[in-house]
């Protein structure tokens, strides 16, 4: 079995034959996830799509992505690895105004022209998957929220009691 997958494929064709695709997509193949990658490595994605119905006979596309993919982390700037590992569980339709899915608690996936772009279906998959706000467990910021004592905290805060308008309250008598 080849760990290659297709480019395209159409989707409603998969679901009827009811087949399935099980492959590897490296990161260098998945520009928009590279691009947010901290350093350029050989991280892999395993990919299984099963296309199958739903319970209601709804068009389905079930399965997993799972990689690893090295991030900056946003408190330490220094780099993260972050795991991905989502399950797939989407409705196609090929039309906009479709509800039926959503009110069935899938996500849908508008399908043009009857073919998806394997690739491209995987990185949204993805990027949805990834953390908002990658960082490590325990790290510190690279610059502390506050220097200083907490008596200059103190000050601080008492200065920031002070009445904004205070200056206007002699403008009104001066005219």
């Amino acid at each position: 079995m080849s760990n290659r997958l297709p480019i395209e494929v159409n989707p409603f064709r998969l679901i009827e034959q009811r087949r399935s695709l099980l492959g590897v997509l490296p990161l260098q193949q998945l520009p928009r996830v590279r691009e947010l990658a901290a350093e350029s490595t050989d991280s892999e994605f395993a990919v299984e799509m099963i296309f199958t119905h739903s319970a209601s006979g709804l068009p389905l596309i079930t399965g997993s992505v799972k990689g690893e993919l090295m991030l900056s982390c946003q408190r330490c700037l220094e780099p993260v690895w972050v795991k991905v590992d989502t399950q797939i569980n989407v409705v196609l339709t090929t039309s906009q105004v479709d509800r039926e899915p959503e009110e069935e608690g899938y996500e849908l996936y508008i399908v043009d022209d009857e073919r998806i772009f394997v690739r491209d279906f995987i990185e949204d998959e993805i990027l949805l998957a990834l953390p908002v706000v990658p960082r490590h467990e325990h790290c510190q910021p690279v610059k502390p929220l506050f220097e200083g004592s907490p008596a200059d905290l103190e000050d601080s805060a008492a200065e920031e009691k002070a009445n904004p308008f205070a200056a206007l309250k002699d403008w009104k008598k001066s005219e």
